[in-house]
């Protein structure tokens, strides 16, 4: 393995599994081998940062939890070292109002996460959110605009079908562009809103800083535009080869194979064992 690894962290979703799955039989042994050479591994999605993402490892059937956690997109971080979390900037309710009410005649699911997983708020149930609660085991609330403007959020997300959306959902976001807030793509028919100034590249650098982990020591893997920050912030960024176009852009390296066929455990054991 190069010797010159301090930190590999890696999105979910996408980028590790499919969605909801569990790491293939190459990606599982690669991150093994990681923790076993002393690398430090870390865990970065769009998930909040809570006892479900802390055991996603143990849930994987690894004997060891990650190193650290980045959540909401770099809302929230937490390393196992010290055991503390840490929250960044909250999208004002003034702002989550103001966005729900260009997004809402769109007939997109938005979605907003409060305490965690614990409890989730969405305009209406779909395969997703059907899922994931029963993944997390936590209980969704559905609810008309006002509920969703109640509390500062780390992000609100919008769930639609890609193909019969895309391009209106998009052209929406675009003609109502802030600088009170961001928006990005997270997964296919996905799209989130959050405060300026956070991502993961942030957080990236803020939890390395905190650590002495020097960047240029970082090894970070995603597929999607939330994960291009962290990307360009590390010292080598690897995007999946079902990565979208903009991520393939960003990264120093696409893999060969895409999620579905063990690409990232692939070029990992490859290019570094």
């Amino acid at each position: 393995m190069k010797e010159d690894v301090r930190l590999l962290i890696c999105d979910i979703d996408g980028t590790i599994t499919e969605k909801g799955g569990k790491p293939m039989k190459i990606t599982e042994e690669a991150l093994r081998k990681f923790h076993e050479e002393g690398v430090l591994i870390g865990l970065a999605s769009g998930r909040p940062v809570d006892r479900r993402t802390i055991n996603k490892f143990k849930e994987w059937g690894y004997d060891f939890d990650p190193d650290i956690v980045i959540g909401f997109n770099g809302c929230e971080v937490w390393d196992r070292m010290s055991g503390k979390k840490r929250e960044y900037s909250f999208l004002p309710k003034e702002d989550v109002r103001e966005i729900l009410d260009y997004m809402w005649p769109l007939d997109v699911n938005p979605v907003v996460y409060e305490n965690g997983y614990d409890h989730v708020l969405a305009r209406r149930s779909d395969h997703i959110i059907e899922a994931s609660m029963k993944r997390n085991e936590g209980t969704v609330e559905f609810c008309d605009k006002e509920r969703f403007c109640l509390h500062d959020v780390p992000k609100i997300e919008f769930r639609y079908i890609e193909e019969d959306m895309e391009d209106i959902v998009m052209k929406t976001a675009n003609e109502h562009k802030s600088d009170r807030y961001i928006f990005l793509k997270s997964f296919y028919g996905t799209l989130e809103y959050m405060k300026p100034g956070i991502d993961k590249g942030v957080a990236l650098k803020r939890i390395c800083e905190e650590l002495k982990i020097p960047l240029d020591k970082v090894v970070a893997c995603g597929d999607m535009d939330n994960d291009i920050a962290m990307l360009k912030a590390a010292g080598t960024g690897i995007c999946l080869l079902n990565g979208s176009e903009a991520t393939k852009k960003a990264a120093a390296h696409i893999t060969e194979e895409d999620v579905q066929h063990d690409g990232l455990g692939k070029f990992l054991m490859k290019y570094y064992f």
